[in-house]
């Protein structure tokens, strides 16, 4: 004789309780570590989400979570995880029928970790396609770094924000690059954010189109890298697209190496 199913609850809101956080991220971490991946779920409201699903048992644990970040008027984000002892239930499945008629207008964009065999089967499922890849990228900071120093050709210096430690902190590049004549002139800018106390996020590091091929993007990172190893940082991660070789090449030539490739699927 077969027993009947436990009872689960569907849950849709708009933002999550203290309760409701805690039971999500302890099926996010569970997922991770079971998938050997790094995906996270956008628990607070800052993260961007406006919608979440959450199919829980009698107990209040949380089984499912599906979270919608809207991108722009046309593609919403999707991030979903199913505790690995209740795939294949349908659970996903129908907290994805209740997000779509959310966002019935809008495509849905989902973020994957190509590693995870269940993920992947969903997706041949549903028929989702591949639209992109981006990498995640990390390097680890020695306890010491060697000064760097300006060449005979090379003048530049990194101006930093007032505190590394907010978010979108803005560093500051000016170089005269090999052309004597444009000293102190600003030749590119990166941001950071908190990632966590030792650690930076690394993002939109731009160089100025004119003077780009001088080998100033290498210079300003590796500034930066100085600069946050005096600071006590000790990891710096970032990511970068799978169609960017360039800025994967610069990445990889100041030290940093690829933790995870990311997927996003388009459904």
């Amino acid at each position: 004789m077969s027993h009947p199913a436990p009872p689960v609850s569907v849950c849709h809101c708009f933002s999550l309780s203290d309760t409701l956080q805690k039971s999500v991220l302890r099926l996010t971490e569970y997922c991770c570590a079971h998938d050997s991946i790094s995906l996270s779920y956008p628990l607070l409201p800052e993260d961007g989400a406006s919608d979440h699903y959450l199919i829980s048992d009698d107990q209040g644990f949380v089984l499912c979570a599906l979270a919608l970040v809207p991108l722009d008027s046309s593609f919403v984000e999707c991030q979903a995880f199913t505790h690995p002892l209740h795939r294949r239930k349908g659970y996903f499945s129908r907290l994805l029928s209740l997000a779509l008629q959310t966002m019935e207008e809008c495509d849905l964009l989902f973020p994957v970790s190509e590693s995870c065999l269940d993920t992947m089967a969903v997706l041949r499922t549903i028929g989702g396609e591949l639209a992109y890849k981006e990498h995640m990228m990390e390097q680890i900071l020695p306890k010491a770094l060697p000064p760097k120093e300006d060449s005979d050709t090379i003048h530049s210096f990194l101006v930093p924000p007032d505190n590394i430690f907010i978010p979108d902190a803005l560093w500051t590049f000016f170089s005269s690059g090999t052309n004597k004549d444009l000293k102190n002139t600003p030749a590119g800018s990166c941001y950071t954010s908190l990632a966590s106390p030792t650690c930076l996020c690394l993002h939109h590091v731009e160089i100025d189109p004119c003077l780009r091929g001088q080998g100033l993007g290498t210079r300003m990172i590796l500034l930066l890298l100085s600069h946050l190893n005096q600071a006590g940082i000790r990891r710096v991660i970032l990511q970068v697209s799978g169609d960017n070789p360039a800025a994967i090449s610069l990445y990889k030539k100041t030290g940093f190496h690829i933790t995870e490739t990311l997927s996003y699927y388009l459904y």
